[in-house]
């Protein structure tokens, strides 16, 4: 068990330092109660305030989280106590660590490209707010996303790329009816929201979330982060 932070208080009951004389008493504070009892944890509109905060710092290049990244490893060794649930894509330029400027410990990351996610991922969230306490699930999607642009453009793809857009291609068809007109640009940015508001219902209806939503414990939002300008616009 890590004992850090550890507090000393020294009694003198003389003016003799002597062992009979001197009276020890610690109060340890151990990361995993810390943890748990982080405010931005307390809720789901906690955890969500705490993530547009932390964007807001992202943007203004303000950022704290990871100036002492090797603290936050010790303190969460023995155990992890993320505040907030992120499924996303694999997109390098979608890092939610970054995006949202938090650190080690405090994000639960599920990433795939067009944020197609199957039941693994689905999984993976549930564990993270049942097991773990995680308060809040943010589905992510990016302005720009070349997963969604090549459901929309519907070509020949090797490998296993086909099955991957395959599971993007409902959202594709509902923004095709919403949008009949739409170039190509706005078909992947109406196609890219669909993604994100299925993924969303997907996630809602897993009995195991929708209990803990039920309880008030859990909310599911979803969200598009613009890799032009660093800002998360929530839906």
């Amino acid at each position: 068990m890590n004992l850090r932070p550890l507090f000393l208080t020294v009694t003198l009951l003389t003016g003799l330092l002597t062992p009979a004389c001197v009276h020890f008493s610690f109060t340890v504070v151990t990361p995993q109660k810390a943890g748990a009892n982080d405010p931005r944890r307390a809720t789901p509109d906690a955890a969500l305030a705490a993530l547009k905060a932390g964007n807001e710092r992202f943007r203004a290049g303000a950022q704290t989280a990871h100036h002492d990244a090797m603290s936050k490893v010790a303190a969460t060794a023995s155990g992890q106590y993320p505040i907030a649930s992120v499924i996303g894509c694999a997109d390098s330029r979608t890092p939610p660590e970054a995006i949202f400027d938090l650190g080690i410990g405090e994000l639960f990351v599920c990433r795939v490209a067009g944020v197609a996610a199957e039941v693994n991922d689905v999984a993976s969230l549930e564990y993270g707010s049942e097991h773990l306490g995680v308060p809040l699930i943010v589905v992510m999607g990016h302005t720009n996303c070349g997963a969604i642009a090549a459901a929309v453009a519907d070509k020949p793809l090797p490998g296993s790329l086909p099955h991957l857009v395959g599971t993007l291609r409902p959202a594709v068809d509902l923004a095709r009816t919403k949008y009949p007109n739409a170039d190509t640009a706005s078909l992947v940015a109406a196609a890219t929201r669909e993604q994100v508001l299925l993924e969303v219902r997907r996630l809602k209806a897993s009995p195991v979330l929708a209990e803990l939503i039920h309880e008030g414990k859990l909310k599911i939002v979803g969200a598009i982060y613009d890799i032009g300008n660093g800002s998360v616009n929530w839906l």
